[in-house]
């Protein structure tokens, strides 16, 4: 290339040089004629230097170096001449042909810029026009380009059809669209005739026939099937190329393939279709909101309100909504239209006003999402309400139930509590005096039978009693246990002791058989422990009437599980009578004259104990082959030594005695029999400074004025209660604002606990009154003041 361009100008340098030597050549001659010669001679000269000039400054077009390098030769030689010229006519006193000689030089020079200035204007306008020239060629060829990226990007191509000539011209896009290699093939206008069949092929003639007709532009979509078999749907658009005289004569056309066009359309139809079937079917209302809050779209299923859907679309959602849930209903919009793009969560139930004959107020549960725009903002929301106020009836019905349920259950304990302490108040008596009476030295025989009758009736009632309030905690959850150690082989032994005279009654043996090794002491709920042995002991004896009653117990130390059985060798029980046996209110004997009394619930409550005690029971039994009840219970071993405050169990009640020698005592009682056999009991204690009162104020006035060291309040009394009494003794006594105050009612369930300790009681006995426990509550709180008005419980004692 660098050669090339070498080349290239030294045969430029070469052809400049050769055409200054010619141009010097012609204007030697010329000068030489014009100086050496007169009249036509000068003139021949001149022509030549004229013919020179001309034919460089005119005729041709040479750039800037060659131009004065091809004009100053005669421009020279003109100018030497006319110089010459006047030097000779001054020289021969020729003046006025000297003035010519400078004019005509003048004149010369004048004519030479006039003539470059006009050379130098038209080559200008020649460039200038060359230049937009090659512009539009560049932009034609752009837009050219551009045309044919349109026809590739559209899927399209265009052509022209001259009536006269009949030449077709067809695009690249065009070949493309009938799938022809136009390197290898050639589009006519028969070719793509071929392609349509029978009537689209007819149409195609038509709208050829219209355009022609018309002179208007005319489209239409026809069918095709191309030379592979696959059938396209081809938009065709031509227009009419009219001459001046308004003849037309060519077609100008585009053509489009737009079978995925129609495809995707048909498909957006079908589904659409799908969705509108969807919304017109749904039972659940669907409503289009736009972000001002008005109705877009109302599904059919609003005529379920009375609304028609086109009535709606354009009115405002609140028109609907009753007033009263206008706020809500308002807060539900603006967390729909947040710009938050989180849409969790976003439901209400709102009442809606409907035109239906049997109901004024529907209610409804919107479920909302957002309609957003590319940027994430919401523009419209989509709601869909269902009806729930049939849901709401029945959540309604359901509060009500529940509340009438809680209000019976608290009906239930209410009840339950008022018959405890109605029945346990006059136990009370009846006990308590025919245990004093037992205790008389010098009874009669036949009046020490007729006593231990009514004790035994007595003990039968509270009972039965006690069933029925531990079968109510139990059935509430209100029984907690209260774990303490104790000595396991001693415990075992007290519970035999404790029926041993009741089975020599009958003639029966009560055997123990523990199985070593067992822990010195265990850790469980004493109390709860002996009441399942014991209900057990009690049914042993009551269904044998010979034979033996069997203990044994053995303990799993890698379990920390105690197990205890009691054999008897009674009636025995059948298979389907022992599957129900542990069920509430059932027995083995379920006849109207059955010999056996009871309640049913003491093995029900045998079985909830022990499951609560982190174990449970069985039945192993035959008819007339006696029964075995086994029960096992979590029984950690305890290395602490046992509670020696532990109140005894049975008989041994009546042998405990006061450790105080005198004790100032006030018994609050609205009972005088109550009072009485509190009386009693102290006065067979040693205990005579007692003083007595029969309602609240009564207490709290002696309060005030007497100091005591143990106060005994009955919780349940007519005008002021014990609960009132206490507390107004713990915040206007100052002799007894730290004095023990332990509860003696007949009020033994767990709330009646409860709020005796916020009363500032310090601990309860149960009535019917146990003496071995009114000693041991004694003995506990006697010489003690409490620190603060409201303590724990030093403990609870079992209403047993």
């Amino acid at each position: 290339m660098v050669a090339r361009t070498l080349r290239g100008t030294t045969r430029s340098r070469a052809h400049v040089v050769i055409e200054m030597c010619i141009v010097s050549a012609f204007c030697l001659i010329g000068l030489r004629l014009m100086i050496g010669f007169e009249g036509p001679a000068q003139i021949l000269g001149m022509a030549a230097i004229a013919l020179v000039f001309a034919q460089k400054v005119v005729v041709e077009t040479l750039g800037r170096v060659r131009f004065w390098a091809n004009v100053t030769p005669p421009l020279l030689a003109a100018s030497y001449f006319q110089i010459w010229s006047a030097v000779q006519n001054a020289q021969a006193g020729r003046l006025h042909l000297v003035v010519t000689d400078l004019a005509n030089l003048v004149l010369l020079l004048l004519i030479f810029m006039v003539i470059r200035t006009a050379v130098k204007n038209r080559r200008e306008r020649s460039r200038k026009a060359n230049a937009e020239i090659a512009a539009s060629a560049m932009s034609a060829r752009e837009a050219h380009k551009i045309a044919m990226l349109a026809e590739q990007l559209a899927g399209s191509g265009h052509f022209r059809i001259d009536l006269k000539t009949g030449v077709a011209t067809f695009s690249d896009g065009l070949y493309e669209i009938y799938c022809f290699d136009r390197q290898r093939e050639t589009l006519t206008t028969l070719t793509i005739m071929r392609l349509y069949r029978g009537s689209e092929r007819a149409k195609l003639y038509r709208m050829l026939s219209e355009v022609s007709r018309t002179q208007k532009l005319v489209r239409m979509e026809t069918r095709c099937r191309l030379r592979d078999g696959r059938e396209r749907i081809i938009l065709t658009q031509i227009s009419p190329e009219i001459t001046a005289n308004g003849e037309t004569f060519a077609f100008l056309g585009v053509s489009m393939d737009i079978t995925e066009t129609r495809a995707r359309e048909a498909e957006v139809a079908s589904s659409e279709a799908r969705f509108r079937l969807l919304a017109d079917h749904v039972t659940d209302l669907v409503l289009w909101i736009s972000a001002g809050g008005r109705v877009l779209y109302a599904s059919p299923s609003v005529e379920a309100l009375g609304y028609a859907p086109e009535a709606m679309v354009g009115q405002a959602l609140a028109d609907y909504i009753l007033p009263a849930d206008y706020g809500s209903a308002t807060r539900l919009l603006n967390r729909v239209f947040d710009d938050d793009p989180s849409d969790k969560d976003l439901t209400g139930e709102f009442r809606f006003v409907t035109r239906r004959s049997e109901a004024k107020e529907v209610w409804l549960e919107g479920f909302a999402r957002a309609v957003r725009d590319p940027k994430g903002h919401p523009r419209s929301a989509v709601f869909n309400f269902r009806d729930v106020t049939r849901r709401r009836e029945l959540e309604e019905d359901l509060r009500q139930a529940k509340a009438r349920a809680e209000a019976a259950t608290e009906a239930k304990s209410e009840f339950l509590a008022n018959m405890s302490h109605e029945v346990r108040t006059p136990l009370t008596g009846v006990i308590g005096f025919s245990t004093l009476l037992a205790q008389m030295p010098d009874l009669p025989p036949q009046a020490g039978v007729y006593v231990g009758r009514v004790m035994a009736s007595g003990e039968a009632l509270l009972s039965v009693v006690n069933d029925i309030l531990d079968f109510s905690k139990l059935e509430a959850g209100q029984l907690d246990l209260d774990p303490t150690p104790f000595p396991l082989v001693g415990f075992l032994e007290d519970a035999a002791g404790l029926f041993s005279a009741q089975a020599e009654a009958k003639g029966l043996r009560i055997e123990l058989d523990v199985a070593d090794p067992v822990p010195a002491q265990i850790l469980a709920d004493r109390g709860r422990l002996q009441q399942v042995l014991a209900n057990l002991l009690s049914n042993a004896i009551k269904f044998t009437d010979q034979g033996a009653i069997r203990i044994q117990a053995r303990y799993a130390p890698e379990r920390e599980e105690l197990e205890v059985s009691v054999s008897d060798t009674g009636v025995g029980i059948s298979a389907g009578v022992a599957e129900r046996l542990f069920q509430r209110f059932t027995q083995a004997d379920g006849s109207i004259s059955r010999r056996y009394g009871g309640t049913g619930l003491g093995l029900s409550i045998c079985r909830q104990l022990t499951e609560l005690m982190g174990g449970g029971i069985e039945v192993i039994s035959a008819p007339g082959a006696g029964s075995t009840f086994v029960f096992k219970v979590l029984a950690p071993p305890a290395d602490i030594a046992a509670d020696a405050g532990q109140p005894a169990t049975g008989d041994s009640l009546w042998e405990v005695s006061l450790e105080e020698d005198s004790l100032r005592i006030l018994v609050v009682d609205d009972l005088e029999a109550n009072r009485a056999l509190v009386r009693a009991l102290l006065h067979a204690a040693g205990q005579d400074r007692m003083d007595e009162a029969s309602n609240g104020p009564e207490a709290i006035s002696m309060a005030v004025r007497q100091s005591y060291d143990i106060i005994l309040m009955d919780l349940q009394m007519p005008g002021m209660d014990g609960f009132a009494a206490s507390r107004a003794i713990r915040q206007r006594s100052k002799l007894n604002h730290n004095t023990p105050i332990i509860a003696l009612s007949a009020n033994v369930m767990a709330e009646h606990f409860d709020e005796a300790q916020r009363a500032g009681m310090n601990d309860h006995v149960g009535k019917p009154i146990a003496p071995a426990r009114l000693f041991s509550a004694l003995n506990r709180w006697g010489g003690v003041r409490v620190g603060a008005p409201s303590v724990e419980y030093a403990g609870q004692a079992q209403a047993e």
